[in-house]
């Protein structure tokens, strides 16, 4: 009997995916487990395997296009009983496309953005697909450096930059990842009632107690310290001790987290994804370095499960690194609070009737006042600057 190979959900609040790349062509022999395609969501790439072995059948176009989960993007052929197979329906989110016996395939005259993976005739790499279709480049209009002209990820920019501007700018696609983000962001916004706390907090016991350490850490992780996951680890354990702020919206109640999941903010390739460390309090400073760097590069390779980027309750953004000397975050839902952090500077402050240069650092809280009242929040960013002024990172 004909197998379906659908789009899979992978996670509890995805909704569409994207092919990226078929990993096999029509008519091939696969076994079950074999990979078939690399599917794009809004948090990373996955590949997805076949569910039995026989041979691939009507494979989806790989044109850039949203599609719905568990709608049908291949089947296979089991050798089973071969009468004629009539076409499913297909759900496309972003495109309204009729059911054709071969391919997804957009609706006449597509918008741009849902031909830029360019159509399976073309010969390109997935990443110079993914690479188009997030530049908003068509892939049909590129002549390819590669073997036999194929298309290359290092062809796009030179098309991007050749391609004609007419005279109100280029319009360049939203990828899934920030199409997703907005979204969260406008609910925030709209939702939660912001409000924002700032503290200026003196940073020089915290790099002392990095440096010290750093040697050790270096022995036992092959990394130092750094100052995020240092902040993340004593934020974690303050959140235990004022769990309002660990907490997250559902309905007309708060529901209190046992652990903190800690998001750190960071980019990849222009968006933004928020790696978590999980249950934060429980993990002492050397596992969460480790941890952290181990997302952190998985999140670069595009290699991060959906997991590991869900599921925060409190998030952390530091763009200290940038230059950025303050600067308010927006709540990521349904968290209560999110901390942004700026960078450490030499400023003159008052100590002991004397006025001295220290490393200060801003901190901006921002939580959302249906559950978080202005002491309340007040009362953490004091507990967090005590922990940081005089910090136990055992």
């Amino acid at each position: 009997m004909p197998v379906d190979v659908v789009l899979p959900k992978v996670d509890m609040d995805m909704e569409s995916g994207v092919i990226a790349a078929w990993k096999v062509a029509e008519g091939d022999r696969v076994e079950a487990g074999d990979i078939l395609f690399e599917m794009e969501t809004a948090k990373s790439i996955m590949e997805v395997e076949a569910p039995a072995s026989g041979i691939v059948r009507e494979l989806a176009a790989v044109d850039g296009a949203t599609i719905a989960v568990g709608t049908r993007v291949a089947w296979i052929d089991d050798g089973g009983a071969a009468a004629a197979r009539a076409p499913a329906r297909v759900s496309v989110a972003s495109v309204a496309a009729p059911a054709k016996p071969r391919a997804l395939a957009p609706a006449p005259d597509p918008q741009p953005s849902a031909r830029l993976g360019a159509s399976p005739g073309l010969r390109a790499t997935p990443l110079a697909r993914r690479t188009a279709r997030e530049a908003g480049v068509d892939l049909a209009t590129i002549a390819g450096s590669g073997p036999r002209g194929r298309i290359v990820a290092a062809d796009i920019p030179a098309a991007r930059a050749s391609r004609a501007q007419d005279q109100d700018g280029e319009l360049v696609p939203f990828s899934l990842t920030r199409r997703t983000a907005a979204r969260r962001l406008v609910q925030s916004v709209r939702e939660a009632p912001h409000f924002h706390l700032t503290a200026h907090v003196e940073m020089s016991a915290l790099r002392a107690a990095l440096s010290e350490r750093a040697r050790d850490f270096q022995r036992e992780v092959g990394r130092p310290p750094t100052l995020t996951v240092a902040l993340a680890f004593l934020a974690a354990r303050a959140l235990m001790r004022h769990p309002l702020l660990n907490a997250s919206v559902e309905g007309d109640a708060a529901r209190l987290h046992p652990h903190a999941h800690i998001g750190i903010a960071m980019e990849r390739d222009g968006d933004l994804v928020v790696p978590v460390l999980r249950a934060a309090q429980t993990r002492s400073l050397a596992e969460l370095t480790a941890e952290f760097a181990r997302l952190r590069d998985a999140v670069r390779a595009h290699a991060a499960k959906p997991g590991e980027l869900a599921g925060a309750t409190f998030t952390l953004s530091n763009l200290g690194m940038h230059g950025v000397d303050a600067f308010t975050a927006i709540i990521n839902p349904p968290q209560s609070a999110i901390l942004a952090i700026g960078r450490v500077v030499d400023t003159p402050v008052g100590r002991d009737g004397q006025v001295v240069l220290r490393p200060m650092a801003t901190l901006s809280l921002s939580s959302d006042h249906r559950i978080v009242d202005g002491v309340t929040a007040a009362r953490f960013m004091a507990d967090l600057r005590q922990s940081i002024e005089h910090p136990a990172l055992e």
